[in-house]
């Protein structure tokens, strides 16, 4: 009996090593299903994240539209990310995962329903929902099950995921929206969260928790409530810049460097890319170097963001990208795992989490406008939002023992630096850049474009009430010129094309009178009905057949006019109209007559490139090289409109019967396709408009033609053209 028992405890040993081993590895099942799980749904909401602004810009819906879309994603987030929290540790976190998936899987069938932007919108919001259930609930099942030691190297991965998931996300949707139609990219959404609800339900259990398995070390004051408060506040300051970061870096970039399209979309993903590359090594030099990544990596977020900030040439911002990067992948991890071990109900713990990451990313954005507002610098932005983060950091630092000894220093330092920012803004606002003259300058974003206003007052008050009335004057103009505004003129004009008039604004009415004008005067060459191709999204990439499909459209003389009622109508179906040739110029003409009402007595109203010069006295404009991101030379001009058209705007190279060929968004009428007969022109006449409409007609004839077009029907105009070749060509009166 006694040899019986003794040959029964090897063999329970046995079988519960075995049992511990099954459970290890169920438990790491369910954690890699919880991170794919994560990945997928991040690709599947990126798709239509990505897509929506697409869609948007087709249905010609208004930035208010599109913004509230948004706004509303990231509102339920923020709500629903707690409660999901909560649920989780109560019942068990596979429901809120399964019930997110499912609902992710099928909110595709409103579309199919109701086709229409209203229902994206809706759509939209959902996904808000199901993502603030997915990634607080993933990250409380890694809390809850993985051991103290491993949390950082769980969340890497984790991180890792995700970044990757929103990078793929826009590149994948690009590919499935290229035939412009919602459902590739909602079958896609829809095939990425089901593949997440069968691993949900294959690989997690119903047992599976989110309370810690095992305990935390909670001792001394190393892990205290106080000390998760600092934290929370910690990340706040980190999410606050990265929010900031996506809605103003691309218009940095845009401002200091004078670059757009591919390579503003380059320098934007290269902290997300960066952040992707360092993840893996972050195990590896934690083991190296025994340091607070929490601390390393927000400073570095912060200096990363200042840098930006200060940065003028196009090293320092791919080193700031570098920098901001790294900080990411230093923080991100071992915030998450610091965070996991201030209790052991993770769902309430990344619950709490979550809300305060989605309002840094609420708050990021709305305060980064008021900053732009108040201080006319975009940079400005980018320093105080990196000092904000360092300053939250100053708590974490306080609660950390490490850091005792040095937060005095370090709270000396930072209160130094802001002193110095404070003490720079003050004086750019308050002390005039001449003794002679008060100049004073803001920047701004209107008409969808960078908009900067050098405006000579008597005061900083007087320039700050014109400068204020001059922009909200610019968007309301821009909303009724604007295609793709519902409420908007020629959006009207354009949906009743070929069925009745539309009476438009006395503005809008004058101004398509004087754009058929010149497209007279120019016989066409400028043509305001060419939107009958251009309203549709990257209309220069399209087949030709399809653009030469809609040559039939594009013809100015089928615009009927009423005088007697100031109505409009276009003759056929499917015909539109596009100020964009002309509509800048007329706004910088407008704003610049309610300046000299506001008693402003000279200044420069800039947009997109594109100006007017006005009071008693010269002033020195730059012209743009238009294969260098330089200063090709400069003119000196007195009350006069400077604009100018370019292939480099809006382009894309594209392989056509084994050559490289550029298609642009300039548009020659006559055969509908991108003009070839200059590389760039610079218009001078005395208005905005005049030099707006002349240098698209100008760009389409090239210099041989052009030049005799200007001699014989504006010979007040001067103009300069960079031909293929990058030879120059003037006009006799241009400026020298």
């Amino acid at each position: 009996m006694l040899a019986k028992t003794r040959n029964l405890r090897p063999q329970c040993a046995n079988r519960n090593k075995n049992h511990m081993q099954n459970e290890r590895q169920k438990i790491t099942r369910a954690l890699c299903a919880i991170i794919a799980c994560g990945f997928l749904a991040t690709l599947g909401i990126g798709l239509v994240s990505f897509t929506l602004p697409l869609v948007s810009l087709d249905a010609k819906v208004s930035g208010t539209w599109l913004g509230t879309g948004f706004a509303g994603f990231f509102l339920a987030r923020l709500l629903v990310g707690p409660l999901g929290g909560i649920w989780a540790d109560k019942f068990s976190p596979r429901w809120p995962l399964m019930f997110a998936t499912a609902l992710a899987a099928t909110t595709s069938l409103g579309y199919v329903v109701f086709p229409d932007v209203a229902s994206l919108y809706v759509i939209q919001f959902i996904l808000g929902v199901c993502s603030g259930l997915i990634r607080p609930v993933g990250l409380a099942v890694l809390g809850g099950n993985v051991p103290h030691n491993s949390l950082a190297r769980w969340f890497s991965v984790h991180t890792l995921a995700f970044n990757a998931a929103a990078f793929v996300g826009p590149l994948l949707g690009g590919l499935l929206y290229w035939s412009r139609t919602m459902t590739p990219i909602l079958g896609g959404l829809s095939l990425c969260m089901i593949v997440a609800f069968v691993l949900i339900l294959i690989f997690v259990p119903t047992d599976i928790a989110t309370k810690g398995r095992e305990e935390r070390p909670q001792s001394d004051k190393h892990f205290d409530k106080k000390r998760f408060y600092a934290l929370l506040l910690a990340i706040f300051g980190r999410t606050f810049g990265i929010g900031l970061t996506i809605a103003f870096y691309p218009i940095l970039l845009t401002v200091t460097l004078g670059i757009s399209g591919p390579k503003v979309g380059l320098l934007f993903a290269l902290p997300g890319l960066i952040t992707c590359l360092v993840l893996p090594l972050v195990p590896v030099l934690k083991r190296r170097y025994q340091c607070d990544f929490v601390m390393a990596g927000m400073l570095a977020s912060g200096l990363g963001l200042m840098l930006a900030g200060v940065g003028g040439q196009l090293w320092h911002f791919v080193i700031a990208g570098i920098i901001m990067g790294t900080g990411a992948a230093l923080s991100i991890p071992e915030s998450m795992a610091v965070a996991s071990s201030s209790g052991t109900q993770q769902g309430r713990v990344f619950g709490v989490t979550h809300v305060v990451t989605s309002l840094g990313f609420v708050l990021g954005p709305l305060m980064g406008g008021l900053i732009i507002q108040s201080l006319s610098n975009i940079g400005y932005v980018f320093v105080v939002s990196g000092l904000v983060g360092w300053a939250c950091l100053l708590m974490w630092g306080y609660y950390c023992p490490r850091y005792e000894r040095l937060m005095p220093y370090g709270a000396v330092l930072t209160l130094f630096i802001m002193a110095v920012v404070a003490t720079g803004l003050y004086l750019t606002l308050s002390l005039p850049t001449d003794p002679d003259d008060e100049f004073y300058q803001y920047t701004d974003v209107a008409m969808g474009t960078v908009v900067n206003l050098t405006l000579e007052a008597d005061s900083r008050r007087a320039a700050d009430d014109a400068a204020r009335k001059a922009l909200a004057f610019m968007r309301n103009i821009q909303r009724d010129l604007d295609h793709r505004t519902p409420k908007g003129s020629v959006y009207r004009i354009n949906q009743s094309a070929g069925e009745h008039y539309v009476k438009p604004t006395k503005r809008a009415y004058a101004l398509i009178r004087r754009a058929v004008d010149l497209a007279h005067a120019s016989d066409g060459v400028f043509d305001p009905t060419i939107g009958a191709l251009t309203t549709s999204p990257l209309y220069y990439v399209l087949d030709e057949t399809v653009a030469r499909a809609k040559a039939d459209l594009v013809d100015y003389r089928q615009i009927d006019f009423d005088d007697e009622n100031h109505r409009v109508l276009l003759r056929k179906k499917g015909m539109a109209i596009d100020l964009g040739g002309i509509a800048k110029g007329a706004i910088i003409d407008a704003t610049v007559a309610l300046l000299r009402k506001q008693h402003v007595r000279a200044g420069i109203v800039e947009a997109g490139g594109d100006f007017y010069c006005f009071g008693e006295r010269d002033w020195t404009v730059g012209i743009r090289n238009p294969r260098e991101e330089s200063v090709y030379g400069t003119v000196t001009v007195r009350e006069k409109g400077v604009c100018g058209s370019g292939d480099y705007q809006q382009f894309v190279k594209m392989k056509e019967a084994g050559e490289t060929r550029l298609r642009h968004h300039i548009i020659n009428p006559s055969d509908m396709e991108s003009a070839e007969a200059s590389a760039g022109v610079t218009v001078i006449a005395n208005t905005a408009e005049l030099a707006d409409g002349l240098a698209t007609a100008l760009f389409i004839m090239g210099p041989d033609v052009g030049s005799r077009f200007v001699h014989e029907d504006f010979p007040d105009v001067a103009a300069m053209w960079f031909t293929r070749d990058m030879s120059v060509v003037v006009t006799d009166n241009f400026p020298r």
